[in-house]
């Protein structure tokens, strides 16, 4: 058996996340219905998880959508108790967007794979693949963060003070 190359490995490990993604979706697709709210919804929820207090005007950049579209999305994340319109005390004129507890409730259900069923996963192992495992998943962490950190963050629109 010949050696595979560094491309021939990164190739198949990225098949094997992608079969890995799958499976997961399959074991998560009756939670993920009890979140109860839209893709756009959702996506809204992460953003301002990761940008507390995210102008409305930065949000609908990051979504790629109207001011109006995202102030729209907003009021119903609103109604539905999940985040909170306050006014920018930097810029009267523009609201910060927050999460409220239930939407990071949201939040956390999106993102969490079930320790539960992560310690299956890893209960399956032999300890020569747990040993493995670590080091990759190590690995992707240091480039992972690597990778934010010399990433530029977006501009923020301009804010006067009132």
């Amino acid at each position: 058996m010949t050696k595979a190359t560094a491309a021939q490995l990164r190739e198949a490990i990225l098949a094997d996340f992608d079969e890995l993604i799958r499976s997961v979706a399959r074991w998560r697709r009756f939670e993920l219905a009890d979140v109860e709210v839209t893709m756009s919804q959702a996506r809204c929820l992460m953003l301002v998880s990761l940008h507390p207090s995210m102008p409305i005007s930065v949000l609908a950049s990051h979504l790629r959508i109207g001011l109006p579209a995202a102030s729209g999305l907003v009021d119903r994340l609103v109604d539905a108790g999940q985040v909170e319109r306050k006014v920018d005390p930097v810029d009267r004129r523009h609201q910060l967007v927050t999460l409220t507890e239930r939407g990071q409730a949201a939040v956390d259900r999106l993102h969490e794979l079930p320790a539960e069923k992560l310690g299956q996963l890893l209960a399956g192992l032999s300890l020569n693949e747990l040993q493995g495992l670590r080091l990759g998943v190590a690995a992707i962490a240091r480039e992972a963060g690597r990778i934010a950190d010399s990433t530029p963050a977006e501009p923020e629109p301009e804010r006067t003070p009132a």
